[in-house]
């Protein structure tokens, strides 16, 4: 069995804008750190705007661990 969550898409005035293209008024608040390794790498870093919009960016995780993105691949079946 496949479960597979869907999500709407975000649209425009839902996420952080930078509008000027240059950081202004943008905020980086580092939330959970640790993970399998003993350094002080933040696990989730939540990024805010001049308005208050934020999103949450944490890593990529296969089977419980942190993994660097390669490729992807494409499941028809899965659709």
């Amino acid at each position: 069995m496949k479960l597979t969550h869907k999500f709407a898409e975000l649209m425009p005035e839902k996420r952080p804008q930078d509008p000027n293209l240059d950081g202004t008024g943008l905020r980086f608040e580092t939330m959970e750190h640790g993970g399998e390794y003993p350094d002080t790498m933040p696990q989730a870093i939540k990024l805010i705007d001049a308005e208050g919009r934020s999103c949450i960016y944490v890593p990529i995780t296969q089977d419980g661990k942190v993994v660097d993105s390669q490729d992807y691949s494409f499941d028809p079946e899965g659709w």
